[in-house]
């Protein structure tokens, strides 16, 4: 396996704090939500990318250290995860190793892309998984996170389609993710899905925060403190 190289995971922390706001919408048809929400408003958003499938295995200790932190709201808290895109979210290629910082209400994120690895999650079980991503992270020669994920084990898999958008001015982005489906690392067979919700996560950096508070008025929905993470460790062990 060929050395992962990324300049953006050596970056230091603080270096592109940003907000993710978010906004659950329900039972209402995605195309609706776009032409209500995403294009209505005075921002000029305009979709930028084709929708794409977002797959992650969410790692934690055996303490569900991660977990307990986003759910009693820590100042400063931390998550990591193992992201690919792929409409098959059994095959894993070329995926990427994801750390997000949150401090506060700001956030950022390092990553590493480790292109040569590749596995399929149907046919090992989650200790043969965790073995090898355990195994790829080690040749990426990253002392700090060998340590890490030494402690770490798959908790959650999860999966959703994505669309993305980009403001005329080009300071914010909206995400929608809809379609989740959230699997136990133990038993990928069973599925649990939410089919009836789409999370609009509204991106932009500290600095534009004020200018965002009159886009967060004309989205017109509550924020949320939605996790994925914690939303799906809670609904596989229901």
């Amino acid at each position: 396996m060929e050395k992962a190289v990324n300049e953006n995971f050596h970056k230091p922390l603080f270096y592109n704090l940003r907000y993710e706001r978010k906004f659950i919408f329900q039972n209402i048809h995605l195309d609706d939500l776009i032409q209500t929400i995403v294009y209505t408003n005075t921002f000029g958003f305009e979709e930028i990318y084709s929708k794409r499938t977002v797959n992650n295995i969410y790692f934690d200790d055996n303490n569900y250290t991660f977990y307990k932190q986003n759910i009693s709201g820590d100042g400063i808290r931390e998550k990591y995860r193992l992201r690919w895109y792929n409409d098959v979210p059994s095959i894993i290629k070329s995926p990427t190793i994801e750390i997000k910082k949150k401090f506060g209400e700001v956030g950022d994120k390092l990553s590493l892309k480790i292109p040569s690895f590749e596995t399929n999650l149907q046919s090992l079980h989650a200790d043969q998984i965790n073995s090898q991503i355990r195994k790829a992270v080690k040749e990426t020669k990253n002392k700090e996170l060998i340590c890490k994920f030494y402690n770490l084990f798959p908790t959650l898999y999860n999966t959703y389609e994505r669309r993305y958008f980009l403001s005329a001015c080009e300071k914010f982005r909206i995400t929608l993710d809809f379609n989740m489906h959230f699997f136990n690392p133990n038993n990928y067979k069973h599925c649990r899905s939410i089919n009836n919700e789409i999370i609009l996560e509204l991106k932009y950096n500290k600095k534009h925060d004020n200018e965002s508070r009159v886009l967060t008025q004309q989205i017109n929905s509550r924020l949320s403190k939605n996790s994925k993470y914690v939303r799906g460790i809670g609904i596989i062990h229901s």
